[in-house]
C-alpha cells in the first residue's frame, strides 16, 4: 500500500499507511514508525485521533477532551501546543520535511495532500460489504468477511485502552469483528469445515469467553470426524466459560453435546476389540480418576441409576476451601486468591493419591471439589475424609486454609444437605 498515484491536477498524492488494529505503526516511503519510537502515550492518541477524524478540522477544544480528563492539566492549550510540537519533531526526523498537520485559527486538521490508509478504516469497510453480499453473492461475502478477518491483528489501540475515546471505539471494533467472525464461519458451515475451524480458532484469541464461536469451533471438528478433539475442546470450553462468567451447562454447548454423542452412535461400524481399545486409558491407571465435571456429572448419574436398582447405598463428597479468618482480616485479596489456587493444586494431588482407583473426583468451581466414592458405605466414607484432611494436613500452606467436607447420599434426585 506504500506507493504514489496521480492526483486529478497532475501532482502526486502521497500514500500514508497507518495500523491500529493491534499494533501502532506508520509505513511512509518505506520507513516504518512505531509506537516504540515515539514513546510517549499521549503522542500516539494525539495523531491517531486526528488522522480518523481527518475529513475536518479539529478544535483545540475536542482535542483537549479527548486526550485529558478534567482536571487533568491546568493548560490544555498549552498542553496541546507542546504535543503538537513534539509530534511535528518525530514525524520529521523519520519522514522528512513534509507537512502532515495543518493549523488553522484555533484548530489542527490532516494535510489533504496526504492520502492515508487505515487498517480500522479497511476493516470496517470489508465488514459491511462482507454483510451487504450476504444475501445476494455468498462468494463475495465470504471474500470481504476473510479480509476483515485477516485484517484484524488484534483490539484498536489495546495498548491505550483506557484513554477517554478509546475505549469506546475499541468496544465497537471488537464487537464487529466477533459478529463479522461468526457470519463467516456459518458461510463457511455450508462446505469449508477446515477454514470454519480456523476462523473461530482466531476470534477465540481475541475473546474466550464467546460461547457461540466455542459451540461452530466444536461444530467444524464434529463435521471433520474430530471426535476426541471435539470432545477435549469441549471439556475445556465448559471450563473456561465457568472460570470466567461462573456459567455452566449452557444451552449452547448442550446442543453441541448432543451432537458429540450422536457423532458416536453414528460411527461406523467397528469390532468390539477396537472399541474397547479406543475406550482404554493411554496409561495405567494409577489412584481416583480426576476429570471435568461434565463428566463427572454423567458418572455421578450413571452410578445413581445403577444403586437404585441394586437397592443399595453410597456416598458423595464436597470439600469446600475457605481462607482462614486472619488472613481474611487482613484484607489481602491478592494473597487470599494465591493460597486458594494453591489449596486446590495441592488437593487435586491428595485427592488422586488418597482415593481408590474406582473413584471419581472433579473440581466443582475456584474453591471446591466433589468426589464419587462407589461401593463405599457412609463409615467407610468418613474414614476417607479423615484421610484426605490428614494428608492435605501435612501441606505447608495448610493451617491458613479451612477445608469442610459434606457427604450426601447418592441419589437420583435430591442435593446436598447441610451436613459437614
Amino acid at each position: 500500500m506504500n506507493k504514489s498515484k496521480d492526483d486529478k491536477k497532475g501532482g502526486r498524492v502521497i500514500i500514508f499507511t497507518v495500523s491500529l488494529l493491534g499494533r501502532f505503526q506508520i509505513l511512509y516511503q518505506g520507513n516504518i514508525l512505531s509506537d516504540d519510537d515515539i514513546r510517549s502515550e499521549k503522542l500516539v492518541n494525539l495523531f491517531s485521533y486526528i488522522v480518523l477524524h481527518r475529513e475536518r478540522s479539529l478544535s483545540v477544544q475536542e482535542l483537549t477532551e479527548a486526550l485529558w480528563k478534567e482536571d487533568e492539566t491546568d493548560n490544555p492549550a498549552g498542553a496541546l501546543k507542546n504535543l503538537m510540537y513534539r509530534l511535528r519533531t518525530i514525524f520529521k526526523k523519520h519522514f522528512g520535511d513534509a507537512d502532515f498537520i495543518m493549523t488553522s485559527r484555533g484548530a489542527y486538521y490532516w494535510n489533504p495532500e496526504m492520502e492515508v490508509v487505515v487498517d480500522v478504516e479497511l476493516f470496517e469497510q470489508n465488514c459491511n460489504m462482507g454483510k451487504k453480499e450476504q444475501s445476494e453473492n455468498c462468494r463475495k461475502s465470504i471474500s470481504h468477511y476473510e479480509e476483515a478477518v485477516e485484517l484484524y491483528q488484534g483490539d484498536f489501540l489495546a495498548k491505550y485502552i483506557d484513554n477517554n475515546w478509546i475505549l469506546p471505539v475499541s468496544t465497537y471494533y471488537h464487537s464487529l469483528f466477533l459478529s463479522s467472525a461468526k457470519k463467516l464461519a456459518e458461510l463457511y458451515e455450508e462446505e469449508d469445515y477446515q477454514n470454519m475451524e480456523r476462523v473461530c480458532a482466531k476470534a477465540l484469541q481475541f475473546d474466550k469467553v464467546d460461547e457461540q464461536i466455542h459451540c461452530l469451533r466444536i461444530g467444524a471438528m464434529i463435521h471433520q470426524n474430530k471426535q476426541k478433539l471435539a470432545e477435549e475442546y469441549y471439556e475445556n470450553a465448559v471450563k473456561v466459560l465457568y472460570e470466567a462468567l461462573g456459567v455452566r451447562n449452557t444451552a449452547g454447548l448442550k446442543k453441541v453435546y448432543k451432537e458429540l454423542l450422536k457423532m458416536k452412535k453414528s460411527s461406523a461400524a467397528a469390532a468390539i476389540e477396537e472399541i474397547q481399545q479406543d475406550m482404554l486409558e493411554p496409561e495405567k491407571p494409577e489412584g481416583a480418576y480426576i476429570c471435568g465435571y461434565a463428566v463427572f456429572r454423567e458418572a455421578y448419574r450413571m452410578e445413581a441409576r445403577r444403586i437404585h436398582r441394586l437397592g443399595i447405598a453410597e456416598y458423595v463428597l464436597l470439600l469446600t476451601m475457605t481462607v482462614n479468618e486472619e488472613t481474611v482480616k487482613a484484607g489481602n485479596e491478592k494473597m487470599e486468591k494465591f493460597l486458594l489456587n494453591n489449596a486446590m493444586d495441592r488437593m487435586e494431588e491428595v485427592l488422586r493419591d488418597s482415593l481408590r482407583i474406582g473413584d471419581v473426583a472433579s473440581r466443582y468451581s475456584d474453591t471446591q471439589f466433589v468426589v464419587l466414592l462407589p461401593t463405599c458405605s457412609q463409615e467407610s466414607s468418613m474414614m476417607v475424609i479423615s484421610r484426605i484432611l490428614s494428608r492435605f494436613s501435612k501441606y505447608p500452606d495448610s493451617r491458613r486454609i479451612k477445608v469442610k467436607s459434606d457427604i450426601e447420599e447418592v441419589t437420583m434426585s435430591g442435593r446436598f444437605g447441610e451436613r459437614g
